[in-house]
């Protein structure tokens, strides 16, 4: 009984308080509405576009890439053979030798690999630049030699095919499957005949049987897919030359350590995805570190109004708190009520915010946009992660309860015999 009669007196007390400044509460309310708000439409649309690109990553490239990484710089030869530590030695103009890309035993490699049972498929790889030409038009492009079957298993090639059928690729002995960029740029169509040019000055004539779209801007705009064996022609090569090997893993999260395995074992360069795109990841963090603080100081601000809206209602309330304290209620039940009504500006600011920020998100993810960036999207992708949304209320809770808990403390320790002497 001492409970419920202690407990309703405080609420009717902060809802008096409330009321009687509605202008500063509905402010309050506002700010810490507007910062939930914020905090739950850039989390979801960064955290949205970030896990599609990677995503788009994942099923497009490989989670590991094995390659001959050729060295740029190399030891002196006479620096090698010196065994005089003393000596001094200086070869003015040294040409660097000529290495070749290809990774020796490729296909011996490809099959150990392929016994691993963490790898899912593995598939061979020649990549090479040319010319691609169609009439007047032409275009510098990447032409990816592949082999269709276990290219088509390991990063759904078919999948993403816009036009055409992949399996044209193995029926036509010089079929070619452009990126969607590279075709409008060629302004090439569905079974054209195009010239492509290799850096040796061999030209094939190929047909265009598939038009692919894999949302990724770079591959979309640059690559070609030809047959391993139409690659190695242009390159004047046998059929045992290759220069990557691409490697899907059951589980994508130890690409890193299968790939420094891999490294160790085979002495070739080995990169996993993440890696790959280091540069894309480290504009994330940025973006997401920028955010971040820009959420932070909306709440921040909304706080220092909560403080400022309780301390006014105290100063003005000073004879109401005297009286409460004469009328036996004690230090802690006066902070309770000023705790009271911190909390129920941040618990309906935050509640407001969760279906303000959830509208906000739903109406921008329906406006077609068509990006063109890291990745082509035609609309914003927004993350609806449930945990955005406790975390926007928990820390809109947790900052207005905070900013109320000073100016409750400040009430608390008034003497009333002050307050009256005062007045």
């Amino acid at each position: 009984m001492k409970k419920t009669s202690t407990r309703s007196p405080l609420l009717n007390i902060a809802w008096v308080h409330l009321i009687s400044k509605k202008r500063q509460t509905i402010v309050a309310m506002l700010g810490v509405m507007f910062g939930v708000t914020v905090f739950i439409f850039q989390a979801g649309l960064l955290t949205g576009l970030q896990s599609y690109f990677i995503e788009k990553t994942v099923n497009t490239t490989a989670h590991v890439h094995i390659y001959n990484d050729v060295r740029v710089a190399r030891p002196n030869v006479l620096d090698l053979e010196s065994d005089t530590a003393g000596t001094w030695t200086m070869v003015r103009n040294q040409k660097p030798r000529d290495e070749e890309r290809r990774l020796r035993n490729g296909y011996q490699i490809l099959r150990e690999i392929e016994r691993d049972a963490r790898v899912e498929g593995v598939a061979p790889y020649l990549g090479l630049q040319g010319i691609l030409r169609y009439g007047m038009s032409q275009q510098a492009g990447t032409l990816a030699g592949i082999d269709v079957q276990r290219e088509d298993q390991l990063f759904h090639v078919a999948d993403n095919l816009i036009a055409g059928e992949l399996v044209r690729m193995e029926t036509l002995p010089n079929a070619v499957i452009l990126g969607s960029g590279l075709a409008e740029k060629l302004g090439a169509r569905l079974n054209d005949n195009i010239t492509v040019i290799s850096s040796r000055g061999v030209s094939l004539d190929m047909k265009v049987v598939g038009i692919s779209k894999t949302g990724i801007t770079l591959q979309d705009n640059t690559r070609a897919y030809i047959s391993i064996r139409n690659a190695q022609r242009l390159l004047q090569q046998s059929a045992a030359y290759i220069t990557d090997i691409n490697v899907r893993l059951r589980e994508v999260d130890i690409a890193q350590s299968i790939a420094t395995e891999y490294q160790n074992v085979f002495g070739y360069k080995a990169e996993d995805w993440k890696a790959a795109n280091a540069n894309v990841f480290g504009i994330f963090r940025i973006q997401n570190l920028t955010v971040s603080f820009v959420i932070i100081s909306i709440l921040v601000v909304s706080g220092f109004g909560i403080f400022n809206i309780l301390m006014t209602i105290i100063y003005e309330k000073m004879p109401d708190i005297a009286i409460l304290k004469a009328m036996g209620y004690r230090d802690r039940d006066i902070r309770r009520v000023f705790l009271i009504e911190s909390i129920a500006i941040g618990t309906t600011g935050g509640l407001l915010g969760l279906l303000l920020g959830f509208i906000t998100s739903k109406i921008v993810g329906m406006i077609p946009l068509n990006i063109q960036g890291f990745v082509s999207v035609q609309y914003l992708i927004i993350n609806f992660n449930p945990l955005f949304y406790l975390a926007a209320f928990g820390f809109a809770l947790v900052s207005t309860t905070v900013a109320g808990y000073f100016p409750a403390r400040k009430a608390a320790r008034f003497d009333p015999v002050e307050i009256i002497r005062s007045r």
